[in-house]
Order: C-alpha cells, then structure tokens, then sequence
C-alpha cells in the first residue's frame, strides 16, 4: 500500500512541477515581449498557473462523473475538442479580467495582442498533460481511479474483520420477466449512466445498481476493474494486445473488444498473476 501512495503522490508532485514550469517559461516569454516590470508578468503567469490548475481539476471531475465510456469514438473526439476550447477560452478571458482588476487598464491592453500566444502555451500544456496522465476521455478518472484504489486498501487495513457477501446470481427485471444471471456467466459489465449493463453470451442485461457495488460483491478472482465504466470475467479473456502507447486492448471470448486503463491493467495483471 505505501508504494501505491507514493506512485500517486509522485503524480501530483509531477502535475505539480508542471505548471509551475509553466508560470516560469510564461514569465521569461512575457518579458521579452512586454515593457513592463517583471514582478507584474511574474504575478500575472503565477495567476494563470493557478487558474490553469483549478480548470484542470474541475475537467477531471467532469471526466470522472460524465460516463463518456458508453459514447463514440467520434463523439468522444468532439466533446474533447469542446471541453478543450471552453476550457482555454476561460482560462485566457478570466486572466485577462485578473490583470485589468488588478494592474490596471493600461497593462490589460499591452496583452490583448498576445492572448493568442497564451492560448497557444495553454494548448502545449493541455497536450502534455494529455499524454503525462492520461487525461482524456478514453482513460477518464485515472489520477481519481487511482486514488479510489489507495482508499480502498486504507479502509480494508483497518477493518480486516469486514467481510463483502459475494454474488453467486444477479436478478434482473425485464418488463414483466425477472431473468436470473449466474456470475459465472458474466462476459463483462459496463457502467450505463445510473445503470450497469450485464453482459453473457445469452445477450445483455440492465440492471439497476453502482460499478462500485458489482466491484466490492463479484468475486475479487474472477472479476477485474480494468476501467472505471468496465469490469471484466478474466476467464473470458480470449487476447490481450498493446493498444496506443501505455494502454491494452482486451479481446472477449464474444468478440468483443475492451480498452483498459494503465490502472485497470495492473489491477489485470495481478489478478493473471503476469
């Protein structure tokens, strides 16, 4: 466990790091360009790095809850080029409205011509971060998923004596027919909104009820979180192969085909014993 929570406190003290290279290549780019005291561009690329790191918690948030697993790849692409254009746009109008407020008119309007070059540097960080923590829509909640892991284990720790009753059948109601689902059946399970698909060779299921709850009450031998919206039957695993650079893709004896998350995948590989 203290391991887990150094790799994570690791990643914050990266994300860390990051933007406060940022605040000081945007200072030393800023003093070239404007002819003002450099105590003024300091502060200004000291509210941007703040104000960069706030958006990019709250996106992460939006990441989290927002169940984008279950949309397109093209869908997911265009809310991602969304996200990321609000994001900026916020970023550049509220640090302008930062430097009027406080260092005057006369400086905002000095930065008017270089908004786009901010909004530029804003983008290689947005990038860098993209590829740093796989902050994005196809691994949504990594840094949250890791930490939800680091809880989890806390809490086991200092209740050993708690003990999770395990699903052998799951019921679930289809108009008026209740189909009984043996959990040796089970393919996968997929997170649906405020639903769980089930996924068997007979079909699909929709049941009412948390991946939180499917991850504590399914046995923890046979069934693997390899994504925050997928929990997977390792017995139904028919191929596991590099997807992208640092991500698996996962082949199901139905076929079907299953992105896992770096967190997921360690959580595969100890689970196959790999």
């Amino acid at each position: 466990m203290l391991q887990t929570l150094l790799d994570n406190s690791y990643k914050y003290i990266q994300y860390g790091l990051l933007l406060l290279a940022y605040t000081l290549v945007d200072a030393y780019v800023f003093n070239w360009l404007l002819p003002i005291p450099f105590w003024q561009i300091l502060l200004d690329s000291l509210f941007h790095g703040l104000l960069f790191a706030i958006l990019a918690l709250l996106l992460w948030k939006v990441f989290k809850y927002g169940n984008f697993a279950v949309l397109t790849v093209f869908q997911r692409t265009l809310n991602h080029i969304a996200l990321a254009l609000i994001s900026l746009a916020i970023w550049v109008g509220i640090g302008y409205m930062f430097v009027n407020w406080l260092l005057g008119i006369d400086v905002a309007t000095l930065l008017i011509p270089f908004l786009p070059v901010r909004a530029f540097i804003g983008m290689l960080i947005y990038l860098i971060l993209i590829q740093r923590f796989n902050f994005n829509l196809y691994h949504a909640g990594e840094f949250a998923e890791e930490s939800d892991v680091v809880v989890q284990q806390i809490e086991v720790e200092q209740n050993p004596s708690v003990k999770t009753e395990l699903l052998e059948r799951i019921a679930v109601k289809t108009g008026t027919k209740i189909h009984v689902v043996l959990v040796s059946e089970i393919i996968f399970l997929q997170a649906d909104g405020d639903y769980v698909q089930i996924f068997t060779m007979q079909g699909k299921y929709l049941k009412e009820q948390t991946m939180k709850f499917f991850e504590e009450h399914l046995p923890g031998n046979q069934f693997v979180r390899v994504h925050r919206s997928c929990i997977v039957n390792i017995e139904m695993i028919s191929r596991i192969e590099l997807y992208e650079k640092q991500n698996q893709l996962l082949t199901l004896k139905n076929g079907q085909q299953i992105k896992t998350s770096p967190a997921g995948y360690k959580a595969l590989r100890l689970a196959l014993k790999l």
